[in-house]
């Protein structure tokens, strides 16, 4: 039972070069994800769901199925996992894992339209286009974007702080500023900041405007202070995005060279780390 257990664990897991039952659960699990997705979308389209609701209620049910078995395999064979091997604490530990609440979310909108008549089925509908989270699963692009986050989120957090900090100290001003000449429109500190996180993030809608001299010019200022402010994300994200895929394609070279020596008559290339080892190099 215990290789079965394995076994399936690999299978429902992410599939490893040579797995062809692995890849093969995987890309039926990515078909159904877009076709559930797709479904959603159409649905929302006025008079797709009348004319074609027996067919929406099919891929309903059999995706929603499809992710309730694999959500029960996963739950099941987890505990195949050395991190997750206490049978009902490690399930729990799995079960409270991002991508596998993910599963979770994604499939009980189908079991409380069912339980609880009268329920708002429109908003539990719409809690199904989170199955589309469950592509980070298979996607490395989706995987890379963890790791760069991971691994920069102190920086980024550090960004955030200071782009909070000016949102507060811009919103104080403008309140200031502007409320005696617009009272309806900055009516208070909360009011002013949806004007500071619109100005900052340069974006412009034009519901808040200043008028006063004073506030033109704390806005012309706010405005040039956001284009710094948030290109530091950018460039965290950027350059982390860089590192790690420099990583990765350091770590297939290591690989490949472990696997075979490429000799010359002038130099060799190390099975191990990949470096030139030239003649003078070679101990006797």
């Amino acid at each position: 039972m215990g290789r079965i257990k394995k076994r399936v664990f690999e299978i429902v897991s992410s599939a490893k070069e040579g797995d062809r039952t692995s890849l093969l659960f995987d890309m039926v699990i990515i078909c159904l994800i877009m076709l559930s997705v797709a479904e959603l979308v159409l649905a929302s389209v006025p008079g797709m769901l009348d004319h074609y609701f027996w067919l929406f209620v099919i891929v309903e049910i059999v995706t929603a199925v499809v992710f309730s078995i694999e959500y029960i395999l996963r739950m099941w064979s987890c505990t195949a996992d050395e991190r997750y091997k206490k049978p009902l604490a490690g399930r729990i530990r799995y079960a409270l894992t991002p991508l596998v609440l993910i599963d979770l979310i994604s499939i009980l909108p189908y079991y409380l339209t069912l339980l609880i008549p009268g329920v708002n089925v429109t908003f539990l509908r719409t809690l199904r286009v989170f199955r589309f989270f469950k592509l980070g699963r298979y996607s490395r692009s989706f995987q890379i974007m963890i790791r760069v986050l991971k691994r920069n989120s102190e920086a980024l957090l550090g960004t955030v702080f200071i782009i909070m900090v000016v949102l507060i100290i811009a919103a104080s001003l403008m309140y200031q500023i502007e409320y005696t000449a617009q009272p309806e429109v900055f009516s208070s500190i909360p009011e002013a900041m949806w004007w500071g996180i619109v100005t900052i993030a340069t974006i412009g809608y034009g519901d808040m405007v200043p008028i006063t001299p004073e506030g033109k010019v704390l806005g012309f200022v706010i405005s040039l202070v956001g284009i710094g402010l948030f290109a530091l994300p950018a460039g965290i994200l950027a350059s982390g995005f860089s590192e790690v895929i420099k990583e990765d394609e350091e770590k297939k070279k290591r690989k490949k060279a472990e696997n075979y020596c490429i000799v010359t008559p002038e130099f060799e290339i190390c099975p191990h780390c990949g470096r030139e080892i030239r003649p003078e190099d070679k101990k006797d």
